[in-house]
């Protein structure tokens, strides 16, 4: 998915004529922490809130921001996660799309962002997940994927991090299989280290063993 798709355009523009109290005003109107200053469409940089909390007169015009070379931006056919890199590298609470002459099209913000990563997740779809940990040099997404199609599991997406500490890989498999059991003895029979498992089945098991606990207990 492209910048472009997922411009939101409800966020409201600055302009070197508003005060910094107004900025702040619409910051907490739309709970973010940044907003575009713009002038005649063109993006001008990112008016942050910590700056202009820190002036000593709050009725002072935007445009006293002589200097601010804070202009995060991407570009209109940028890949979704170019912007999340931004997000992430800049710590942007949103992040203004351009196209390449500079003029201002919107804003992505965090939460159009968080949606759109769980749709490339699989975080609606049910079923259970699965965490591996496996050696770099041993990693190997045709072999998972072969071992759960022969246990008929669909891995619906696959999410990859080293661990810092041991150096690592830990291989996030989301699945649409609640119950895990079976899969989980095959990746141990191809010496798989099985870090962690979460299926929603197992939980509802749980809760029933307790409630019959419960319900035992309560007719002794």
């Amino acid at each position: 998915m492209l910048a472009q798709e997922l411009i939101s355009t409800v966020v409201p523009v600055l302009h070197p004529m508003d005060t910094g109290a107004k900025a702040l005003r619409l910051m907490n109107e739309f709970h973010l922490t940044q907003l575009p200053m713009v002038v005649d469409n063109k993006y001008l940089g990112l008016v942050e809130e910590d700056r202009v909390m820190d002036w000593e007169d709050p009725d002072m015009l935007l445009g006293t921001l002589n200097g601010n070379t804070f202009k995060p931006a991407v570009t209109e056919g940028a890949h979704f996660y170019e912007a999340l890199k931004l997000f992430y590298d800049q710590k942007l609470s949103a992040l203004p799309v351009v196209n390449r002459e500079n003029d201002y099209l919107g804003m992505i913000t965090k939460d159009n962002l968080l949606a759109i990563l769980a749709q490339y997740n699989g975080v609606k779809e049910p079923g259970g997940l699965l965490v591996l940990e496996v050696e770099p040099r041993d990693y190997s997404l045709s072999e998972i994927a072969r071992i759960a199609e022969s246990n008929e599991v669909t891995i619906l997406s696959v999410n990859t991090i080293t661990n810092p500490n041991t150096a690592r890989l830990e291989v996030l498999l989301k699945t649409n299989r609640q119950e895990l059991q079976g899969l989980v003895a095959t990746f141990e029979r191809f010496n798989y280290t099985i870090k962690y498992m979460f299926s929603e089945e197992l939980e509802e098991d749980l809760l029933k063993k307790n409630y019959d606990l419960l319900m035992n207990y309560i007719s002794m």
